[in-house]
């Protein structure tokens, strides 16, 4: 009877430790963490608090714990104040939470990689208007396309591609559904086509046509006549 008893408890403890998954598994390194950062001085045990508490809410709220995480994470390891990293945390939240009720709309459910996506644009150059009014495009689009539009527009937002002719592409690409992953790069494409000289308006005519036609930014580059060999950098950034 008790090598019986052993064994179901050790089996409760399985199961509460599969039932809690991934979000408790990351929670102790970042403890170590806080306690290594506290042990040299860099953290107070008030501030550790509010990491965790900050941390915890977004649990609670129901958003993918482990992005907020990694912001801790990389906060302390680049010495940031634990102030810092607690209003980074709170921003990072605040711009979940928007993103996940835009993408809910109209009964959507978008999945949690979605909303990490959408969330990060809104840091990444996204306005919150730009991603409510493609939230609101018809016919609805999913989630997941809604996410690509959104990194999509914050990118072209950051090489300062027109607001109206990103509007006019991204319409098309939800409505056509060929939104592929693959058009969150059409910002390098916009960098190559300027160093050739070819206009933004041109650009925005092609791909909007290529989109019509369920083609994705390897056909564009091939529409406007030229290859993907120096679209490989970031927003900004000269090629090499």
């Amino acid at each position: 009877m008790a090598r019986l008893s052993s064994i179901l408890i050790l089996a409760l403890l399985v199961a509460a430790a599969w039932l809690h998954g991934p979000a408790e598994a990351m929670a102790s390194p970042l403890d170590a963490s806080l306690r290594q950062a506290q042990s040299d001085g860099r953290l107070n045990v008030q501030d550790a608090q509010a990491i965790d508490a900050a941390i915890d809410q977004a649990r609670t709220q129901g958003l993918p714990p482990a992005p907020f995480t990694a912001k801790a994470e990389e906060g302390l390891a680049k010495r940031v104040t634990g102030r810092a990293i607690v209003q980074a945390l709170e921003t990072m939240r605040s711009d979940y939470v928007f993103a996940r009720d835009a993408l809910s709309r109209g009964g959507r459910e978008p999945s949690p990689d979605d909303v990490v996506m959408a969330g990060d644009s809104l840091r990444l150059g996204l306005t919150r208007q730009e991603l409510d009014q493609m939230a609101a495009f018809e016919p609805p689009a999913s989630p997941a396309e809604l996410a690509t539009a959104a990194r999509t527009r914050a990118a072209l937002n950051a090489v300062a591609f027109p607001a109206l002719l990103s509007d006019g592409i991204l319409r098309r690409g939800l409505a056509s559904g060929a939104l592929s992953a693959q058009w969150a790069q059409l910002f390098r494409v916009v960098q190559r086509t300027r160093e050739a000289g070819i206009p933004d308006a041109v650009v925005a005519e092609a791909a909007t046509r290529i989109l019509a036609d369920g083609g994705g930014p390897a056909e564009l580059l091939q529409e406007l006549g030229l290859t993907g060999r120096d679209t490989r950098k970031a927003p900004g950034k000269p090629a090499k």
